[in-house]
């Protein structure tokens, strides 16, 4: 017979893997047409509709047996002029040398609405965080702020370029 200790504790665990994951509403349409990607083992996913090849994993974070674990080796959050650097100096991934920092349209195509905590679908992008992610769009209005896109919820965010935001990296697919 297990103690109330031990259901109590159980019972946490369960909670904490809940809230560890993303919340889908079923009912509603799904905004990214998850029918259009390819997502393959070397940790990219192909988008057929918008032409993008993505990162699974946000900067930070490695592909390892078919998720996204984070290194702690790595810092995973970055001011804007830190992650426009980052992105310039990302070594080859996939075979792949001309990754870079999304526009914000480009990062926007990634959002799931019907899902929060994080809006975006954890089976194509494995351990997202739900915060915001930089993209590489300025603020032409605002001179210090640059535009991001807040994946706790899917909103479109200008902030402080000195905010430590995540990095999603993308690349263009020839065609």
């Amino acid at each position: 017979m297990k103690s109330f200790w031990q259901i109590a504790g159980a019972a946490v665990l369960a909670a904490a893997a809940m809230s560890a994951a993303a919340e889908c509403n079923q009912a509603l349409r799904t905004t990214f047409d998850a029918s259009a990607v390819t997502a393959e083992s070397n940790g990219v996913l192909v988008d057929s509709k918008t032409g993008l090849m993505w990162m699974r994993c946000a900067l930070g974070f490695q592909w390892k047996d078919g998720t996204c674990m984070r290194d702690e080796s790595k810092t995973a959050e970055f001011t804007w002029p830190d992650a426009l650097k980052a992105a310039a100096q990302a070594k080859s991934f996939a075979g792949y040398n001309d990754w870079r920092l999304p526009n914000r349209k480009e990062l926007a195509s990634i959002v799931e609405a019907a899902c929060w905590e994080p809006a975006i679908n954890l089976n194509l992008f494995p351990a997202t965080e739900a915060k915001g992610y930089w993209s590489s769009s300025p603020n032409n209005f605002l001179e210090d702020f640059a535009w991001g896109v807040n994946f706790t919820n899917g909103d479109h965010v200008s902030t402080a370029r000195t905010n430590l935001f995540g990095v999603r990296l993308v690349r263009q697919l020839q065609r």
